[in-house]
């Protein structure tokens, strides 16, 4: 009467370090699992789960942002009113109160009108 052998029982880690071997190797599944004596489809399997957990693995890294701060602007006023017209005669008033930075943005656009 033959008797059959027991099987292996292997943990997570075990399957890790053995796909992480046939990485290393130049060997086909087919190669590997026969020179290891272990079934293809477990093979196939366990690398399938740890390809998976690897993938989610990557996902929940937390990646850190660094937020530059910005360099406080200063908005100056003007402090009374300011008429602009330009050559075509259009003519542009401003209030007391405006900021700069409009003007020369406004400013800046009739120049090419």
């Amino acid at each position: 009467m033959l008797r059959k052998e027991k099987k292996k029982i292997m943990s997570d880690g075990e399957w890790q370090e053995l796909v992480e071997e046939y990485k290393k190797s130049e060997m086909s599944k087919y190669e590997f699992c026969k020179q290891k004596n272990i079934p293809r489809s477990t093979f196939y399997k366990w690398s399938k789960i740890l390809a998976k957990n690897d993938r989610n693995a990557d996902k929940s890294k937390f990646i850190p942002i660094t937020i530059r701060a910005e360099k406080e602007e200063r908005y100056e006023e003007i402090k009374s009113e300011l008429i602009i017209e330009s050559k075509n005669g259009l003519r542009v008033e401003f209030r007391k109160g405006c900021k700069i930075g409009e003007i020369k943005a406004i400013t800046s656009i009739l120049g090419r009108c």
